[in-house]
């Protein structure tokens, strides 16, 4: 679907208080001057840190595959040789571009992981078409880690009407993927059956301290660490909204720990939970990769003052009461209209914390006309895609009735 890219970081979202969580074990952590530190998993040893690749850099409308070179070399040589992508990140660009850049490193050097796209599939025999296409963007001809793709409750009948486990545990045994595992925005009904249903090598569920309670993220952890499956975590950072924190949460943060950033601690916060194989960021520049690897070459569990400051910094912002939306996109690729979804809904929360309606008309009118909120025809297929479950028609209204207010004022 063509749009284009409005780059705001800046989506603080509604979320859960955190509550204090077990740390892993100090002596299972792989050590190396100037690496990243590495947890041993199954045969491998897996960096702590993965370049998640769902918000790539980009010139324009296409990625900037300079920087996305430098961003990779940088992370190889750093120890941080995971990369997490997908058939529609980057809309469908993600697996061409990265393996483009891979294609220079030994095979063995590299952990990819991939996804099975659910909502692609419309009978069995598509499972293994569109991995072979997979294969060939990636340039490989395996992958480390492959998952079901958000599975939710508008994907899980396709999901098992395809025989998608089935299928994949043949790829699997013709050593096409070395570990099968599946990516969650479900319930915690969903997801017991999901676990009970077949053997998982790993799962991918989005942690991190804001949506600990928001969206289940505890209970859901819970469920896979009492069914021994590892966690991959996705949104660490909750699309950029525990970076660009409010003045408030921010404060928070300073007074008890000046020097800390608010992506190192949101990093840290994710990767000191004792079930966790890697955490995934998505890094769009070299300078966030840099600043990623040093948070993971000097990386250190959190303490528990750490995690007590998290569970705060969680009750401020959830007190602000921000839409909940992480930016995943998932809503672009089914809106007939083509509205910026997640940009409509990062101005609004920025606004909502900043009071600065200038800015947010100013920012708002950067929006092509066609991306504009108001355009909402109110059709629901976005609410559908939504991992978060979001009403977005009645958001939608609410930013462009906020927008009419700021004019009328």
């Amino acid at each position: 679907m063509k749009r284009r890219e409005f780059l705001i970081n800046g989506a603080i979202a509604a979320g859960g208080a955190a509550i204090l969580s077990g740390c892993r074990k100090k002596d299972e952590l792989i050590r190396a001057e100037g690496q990243v530190v590495k947890r041993k998993f199954k045969d491998l040893e897996v960096p702590l840190l993965g370049m998640g690749c769902m918000r790539l850099p980009m010139n324009g409308e296409v990625v900037d595959m300079v920087e996305l070179d430098r961003m990779v070399e940088y992370c190889i040589q750093h120890g941080a040789n995971y990369f997490d992508t997908a058939y529609m990140y980057v809309n469908g660009t993600s697996e061409e571009c990265m393996g483009e850049v891979l294609k220079k490193y030994k095979r063995q050097d590299i952990l990819i992981a991939d996804k099975s796209p659910i909502y692609k599939m419309k009978k069995t025999e598509d499972v293994r078409k569109i991995f072979d296409e997979q294969l060939k963007r990636c340039r490989t001809s395996y992958f480390d880690f492959y998952m079901c793709h958000n599975i939710n409750k508008n994907t899980f009948d396709t999901y098992r009407n395809v025989n998608m486990y089935d299928e994949l545990l043949k790829l699997k045994n013709e050593g096409k993927i070395k570990y099968l595992g599946f990516s969650f925005h479900g319930t915690p009904d969903i997801l017991k059956e999901v676990v009970k249903e077949h053997k998982w090598d790993f799962c991918q569920l989005q942690v991190n301290y804001l949506d600990w309670d928001v969206v289940k993220a505890h209970e859901q952890y819970d469920i896979a660490q009492a069914e021994n499956i590892p966690v991959i975590v996705m949104e660490p950072l909750r699309g950029g909204g525990l970076v660009n924190l409010s003045d408030k949460a921010l404060a928070e943060l300073k007074t008890h720990f000046p020097n800390t950033t608010p992506a190192e601690f949101g990093l840290r916060w994710a990767a000191s939970q004792k079930n966790v194989v890697t955490v995934l960021s998505g890094m769009s520049n070299l300078e966030q990769v840099k600043q990623n690897i040093d948070t993971f070459i000097n990386y250190k569990d959190m303490s528990e003052e750490e995690f007590k400051v998290a569970d705060k910094m969680a009750k401020i912002i959830q007190s602000q009461g921000e839409i909940n939306c992480t930016a995943c996109k998932y809503c672009l690729e089914v809106c007939p209209k083509d509205i910026n979804i997640p940009a409509s809904f990062a101005l609004y929360n920025q606004y909502k914390v900043s009071k600065n309606k200038m800015m947010f008309n100013i920012y708002y009118n950067t929006l092509a006309d066609g991306e504009k909120p108001e355009n909402c025809i109110k059709c629901g297929l976005c609410s559908k895609n939504c991992p978060q479950n979001l009403d977005i028609p009645a958001l939608l209204t609410k930013v462009a009735d906020e927008y009419k207010k700021t004019q009328a004022g």
